[in-house]
């Protein structure tokens, strides 16, 4: 992945938001978002999106001294928890329990504010369910949890945990030894160790943090404790287009990616619709 001229909008768009979930405008506003624009202007195209827009929103905190998204990652958890049961619900009645937690992890992954100023996640869940996952991607990904003991889950999003808490728990009942990965401080609305333990992640996996800020999972950045828990994985589960970007030039055989497309540019690189659900092995 790297960036096209159509990612500068998106830059230019998550600065406008972020100040205006912060609440502020005027004269600081205006001098805040002069300092996040000349990231943008010095942005190489060689380079993932994701490592511009962590530039971005690291001034935005610095400046504005507030998490902008705290209150909206509050509203989204609880938004999530309330459709919980009925997630549940939905991904039992799946003939393949497996694809049935798939099919609801990714579900919640347009809880993106990086990308949307509103979502409707009662369409998200029924387009999760209805859309067609690629044959072949899934069936890797079953084979891959069946052989597996040690997976890292990667997560995005704040309230889209709860999310995956019904791919979690299917693992779990699996018996398969989990560890699910959160960021180690606020960005955007990713999720942190405050937003698994609302979600109740505890109850079906070990819980740790990346150790940074970082959009998407900037390897070299990682903590130790991390990259103990990445190296030892047999399978690395990535929910996400920002750990899609960051991760996929790897090309490592262990990850397999859970997102919803979410933008033309991965649209373009996958040769797939805005909207699709995906599920993708790293060694394609």
């Amino acid at each position: 992945m790297k960036t096209e001229l159509e990612c500068l909008p998106c830059f230019y768009g998550q600065i406008e938001r972020t100040l205006a979930y912060a609440g502020i405008n005027g004269d600081r506003g205006l001098r805040i978002k002069r300092k996040a624009e000349a990231v943008i202007a010095r942005a190489s195209l060689d380079e993932v999106p994701a490592r511009t827009t962590t530039i971005i929103h690291r001034i935005l905190r610095q400046e504005t001294g507030v998490d902008p998204y705290k209150k909206v990652k509050e509203t989204y958890n609880r938004i999530a928890l309330e459709k919980l049961p009925g997630l549940r619900e939905r991904a039992a009645e799946t003939a393949d329990r497996l694809e049935g937690g798939v099919r609801a992890a990714i579900a919640g992954n347009v809880i993106d504010f990086g990308i949307y100023e509103q979502i409707d996640l009662d369409r998200s869940i029924d387009e999760a369910f209805s859309l067609p996952l690629s044959a072949d991607g899934y069936r890797s990904f079953s084979a891959a949890v069946d052989s597996a003991h040690r997976i890292l889950y990667l997560c995005d999003n704040a309230g889209e945990l709860v999310f995956d808490r019904v791919l979690l728990e299917t693992l779990r009942d699996r018996e398969k030894n989990v560890t699910v990965a959160v960021k180690g401080s606020p960005v955007i609305n990713d999720a942190t160790l405050v937003d698994a333990d609302v979600a109740g992640l505890a109850e079906c996996a070990a819980v740790i943090d990346n150790g940074n800020d970082g959009i998407g999972t900037l390897l070299e950045a990682c903590s130790p404790r991390f990259m103990d828990a990445y190296r030892a994985a047999d399978l690395i589960i990535s929910k996400g287009q920002a750990n899609y970007e960051t991760l996929v030039q790897s090309g490592d055989a262990r990850i397999f990616y859970l997102f919803k497309v979410k933008c033309p540019v991965v649209a373009n690189a996958l040769k797939r619709e805005n909207g699709d659900i995906v599920v993708l092995g790293g060694s394609r």
